[in-house]
């Protein structure tokens, strides 16, 4: 038996201040005064560690940040409850903004690029993992997810996976590109990606469940020890350590605050797993995460009473190839 989840160490290369507003009506070239829903900590990363210290699993983050939004990223960790060891950098920590149109439901999103990461930054990135996994290394999964800043290396999430698992430490990639082939490459524990990603990483053409379970199975080929691909409000679909194929969901109800549903989906995962669930139980609860998530504005912030009145409802079934 593997040894069981005790911790979460989340890797943010590129952390934010995540922003959500809303205006009646967006309409381009117009000036908009919106109302200002949730202002968080955010990266994808941040994300997942948020939402699993709310299911209870100990949660730490390593952020890159830099300037006057990097000091209030930490002073929000710290005053979220989140430990953190960051690696300050030059320049400035981005602000990700995203604006719901009440009018139609839509959310459209606004990304900046974020800090440069050099290699000394890059060291520092290394020397922090390597101290965060020292407590208790086979206890410890390593979640590495969003995306590279300016300067990162190609392969920096592969050599982060090489070195959590070259520790005893087990490792999470939630990435996409050439960045998500390379780490896949590397053999991390769990692949955790979107359909499109899946796709564009395997060489494979997008298209509906057929199409997403051909790119499970070539994650796992690939090096992966598990898969599990989102297709939103479709559900998701998970190879697990046996090579045994579940299809999860869809999900009951879609809410209007999509960003960060697929970190809270891995966080709710990653702690069913902790509790002793399967990997198909675990997914099963990790899409009621995912679809709480989305009924509020604040990535990760979950409310544990959607969870339990959405999970009766969410189907898991084995399927054949």
């Amino acid at each position: 038996m593997p040894a069981p989840v005790r911790r979460l160490v989340c890797v943010s290369l590129n952390a934010a201040v995540d922003k959500t507003a809303a205006v009646a009506q967006l309409v381009p070239g117009e000036i908009h005064r919106p109302e200002l829903l949730s202002v968080v900590p955010g990266g994808k990363a941040i994300n997942v560690a948020r939402a699993a210290a709310g299911f209870g699993l100990m949660a730490s983050v390593v952020p890159v940040v830099g300037g006057h939004a990097g000091a209030w990223l930490e002073e929000a960790l710290a005053a979220g409850g989140l430990v953190a060891r960051p690696v300050r950098v030059a320049g400035e920590s981005r602000t990700c903004l995203s604006v719901l149109d009440r009018s139609t439901g839509r959310l459209t999103e606004f990304y900046e690029a974020g800090v440069v990461l050099d290699a000394d930054g890059w060291a520092a990135v290394e020397s922090a993992v390597t101290a965060e996994l020292a407590p208790d290394p086979d206890g410890t999964v390593v979640v590495v997810s969003g995306s590279l800043p300016v300067g990162a290396p190609e392969d920096a999430y592969a050599r982060l996976v090489r070195l959590v698992q070259g520790a005893g430490g087990r490792c999470v990639v939630d990435i996409g590109g050439r960045a998500l082939a390379l780490a896949v490459a590397a053999g991390p524990w769990l692949a955790k990606v979107n359909a499109a990603e899946a796709a564009e990483a395997t060489g494979l053409a997008p298209g509906r469940e057929p199409e997403a379970l051909a790119a499970a199975h070539a994650l796992r080929q690939a090096g992966a020890g598990m898969a599990l691909v989102t297709r939103g409000a479709h559900g998701s679909l998970l190879l697990d350590e046996d090579g045994a194929a579940w299809r999860v969901g869809p999900a009951p109800e879609h809410g209007p605050y999509s960003v960060g549903s697929g970190d809270s989906l891995l966080a709710g995962f990653l702690a069913a797993i902790a509790e002793g669930a399967t990997p198909a139980e675990a997914a099963r609860r990790g899409s009621a995460a995912g679809t709480a998530n989305a009924l509020h504005p604040g990535q990760g912030h979950i409310d544990r009473a959607d969870v339990d009145r959405l999970l009766p409802r969410i189907t898991v079934t084995r399927i054949d190839r």
